[in-house]
């Protein structure tokens, strides 16, 4: 146990019914961890069965009763995960969250990654890129307040804790972590699920997040459309899904039809993205961008990575 060089880590609760791609998201990261620790809430669907279906040695289950009483202000979500991170037993921890998946392409880069900074005690984990595909596989969304780089790999601290609804991790005393950003990006599935169970899981994750019954039952009440709030930031995806998403992407049916004309982004988008690029190239961070961490350092650009020879210890 000791000896793990990098542990994934994740919570799901309702996997099945809700639509995640909590399979893939787990088979995403398997090849370079040592162990998948997967906190299973109580479901209502088969979701334990469908985790203690992938045929891998590497994953170890922990069953996790639905704790109603602490529901609200997203303390559920911090709750599991941590239930899940503080089970693993990595040098590296690699959280997943149940929608997020890892394009097979940069593995052996962020393996590398955590290697070379394995003796680093200034590095306390790597934060990485999102794309948050929106409405379907062929959309993805930019801008207004999503999360553009979040922590997503930590060490093996006990006083590391989920944050903010397990958005990404602090430390106990609410500093933030020292990070090396990762030229990796992870695939965020989110909002592109079918519009039949869509509703269904904004409702329920919504109820996570409020306790203030009118309030969830004004978005019961409110049409699926409504929700969808940012055709104007969309863009067209035009590279590769991860191999795992292979079987999702055949069915195409029931998911969100943006109009051509929407894809067209307004000029001051144009403009408030351009300003943003030129305060990143010059500063590394965009004008009035939060960030949940501290950079540190750079990794070296995916696209100027050789495959890493060292074996990992």
């Amino acid at each position: 146990m000791k000896n793990k060089f990098i542990s994934g880590f994740t919570f799901i609760r309702n996997g099945v019914k809700l639509d995640y791609p909590f399979i893939e998201s787990i088979k995403s990261i398997l090849p370079i961890v040592d162990e998948f620790v997967v906190v299973v809430v109580e479901s209502e669907d088969d979701t334990l069965d469908k985790v203690k279906s992938i045929k891998s040695k590497k994953i170890r289950i922990i069953e996790e009763k639905w704790r109603e009483d602490m529901r609200g202000g997203g303390k559920l979500l911090e709750y599991y995960t941590d239930i899940a991170k503080n089970a693993a037993a990595g040098r590296w921890l690699f959280y997943l969250q149940a929608d997020e998946v890892v394009h097979e392409k940069y593995l052996e880069y962020i393996r590398c990654a955590l290697k070379t900074y394995e003796n680093d005690d200034r590095v306390d984990g790597f934060a990485l890129k999102f794309k948050h595909f929106y409405g379907s596989y062929d959309l993805y969304h930019e801008g207004e307040g999503w999360v553009r780089n979040e922590v997503r790999i930590i060490r093996n601290y006990p006083d590391i804790k989920s944050h903010r609804a397990a958005s990404g991790f602090r430390w106990k005393n609410g500093k933030k972590l020292n990070v090396v950003m990762l030229d990796a990006y992870i695939y965020h599935y989110g909002w592109a699920r079918k519009k039949s169970v869509m509703k269904r899981k904004i409702l329920e994750h919504s109820a996570w997040h409020h306790k203030d019954s009118r309030f969830l039952k004004d978005l019961e009440e409110k049409e699926l459309k409504k929700f969808y709030r940012h055709a104007h930031s969309l863009h067209l995806f035009t590279e590769t899904h991860p191999e795992v998403m292979e079987e999702r992407l055949k069915d195409r049916e029931d998911y969100l039809v943006v109009e051509p004309k929407l894809l067209k982004i307004k000029t001051v988008y144009k403009v408030r993205d351009f300003v943003a690029n030129i305060s990143e190239f010059l500063f590394g961070k965009r004008i009035g961008e939060y960030e949940n961490f501290k950079r540190v350092g750079y990794y070296m650009p995916f696209s100027e990575f050789a495959e890493c020879k060292k074996e990992v210890s």
